[in-house]
């Protein structure tokens, strides 16, 4: 990398080195009368420059003396205008208007400005007939398409406003018609417990033995859902220990599942209460029931 470098340094150093001499060799080459007609034309160019430079700063003065003699004649016709404008409003107010002949007012406002109504009326009688006609469809467009932009942005704002979020005051204070639906968030405080067992009266060698159950619960807040996924064992253990075995012959049709999920879910309230836990079980599900 190094040795590449130098070659770099020295290709460089040569070509300074063949340029300095060409520079020599024309200037050896030039005649005289032009090197002469060089430095002349540079000293006429400092001539010129310092001439230039010169009328600038006179320039200069002249626009601040020109600039100071403005300030001063407007400061003048401001103090001239604000005394003239002082003496108009004292004299409209010495004036008494009940006195004043509005005939005579109104015909004089119509003479003043009669050469423009007088203009204006023949500008407008010698429009074409084209001209006036693309005139009033490019004015009834636009005017329809505001109209129509104008009621397509309230519906839009509308609309926004009433998806906007309420605050928590008012979904509290909310009427029974704009609460939120049942199903709001339902994932977030349903959990399942599979294969809780129900004990049988053993009868016979062919009565049922053990019913084997699978519940979904659903429960009044997200806390309650998160405790029991974590705590499953606290569930079967109270229902073991509490509920008393079924009978071989309890339906386990509509009316016999009705029975057992009210069972479960009072228990469950009361295993709740019990833990100081805010909340109860609202719903219980049967998935499944396998009789063994």
């Amino acid at each position: 990398m190094k040795f590449w470098i130098k070659i770099e340094a020295f290709l460089n150093s040569l070509i300074e080195q063949i340029m300095a001499a060409f520079g020599r060799l024309i200037s050896k080459l030039t005649p005289s009368k032009i090197k002469k007609s060089i430095n002349d034309g540079g000293l006429k160019y400092e001539e010129t420059k310092n001439k230039a430079k010169q009328a600038l700063n006179q320039q200069g003065t002249k626009a601040l003396s020109s600039a100071l003699n403005a300030k001063d004649k407007t400061l003048k016709t401001a103090n001239q205008i604000q005394s003239k404008s002082i003496e108009v409003i004292v004299k409209a107010k010495e004036v008494d208007y009940k006195r004043l002949d509005y005939k005579k007012l109104f015909l004089g406002a119509l003479l003043i400005f009669s050469p423009v109504i007088i203009k204006v009326k023949s500008w407008l009688l010698n429009l074409s007939p084209k001209f006036i006609l693309g005139s009033t469809f490019a004015l009834t467009a636009v005017t329809l398409s505001s109209i129509t932009i104008y009621t397509q942005s309230q519906k839009i704002s509308d609309k926004a406003s009433a998806g906007a979020r309420e605050p928590a005051s008012q979904v509290e204070n909310a009427t029974a018609v704009s609460k939120r639906k049942g199903y709001y968030k339902l994932d977030e405080k349903r959990f399942s417990i599979n294969h809780v067992i129900m004990p049988v009266y053993i009868g016979t060698d062919t009565n049922l033995k053990t019913l084997s159950i699978d519940l979904t619960f659903i429960s009044s807040n997200k806390y309650i859902k998160s405790y029991f996924s974590n705590n499953r064992h606290l569930i079967k253990d109270r229902l073991n220990t509490t509920i008393q075995p079924l009978i071989p012959e309890f339906p386990l049709e509509t009316e016999g599942k009705m029975i057992i999920k009210e069972k479960i879910k009072s228990e469950l309230n009361l295993l709740i209460k019990d833990l100081n836990i805010k909340g109860e079980i609202k719903e219980v599900h049967i998935n499944s029931i396998l009789a063994g």
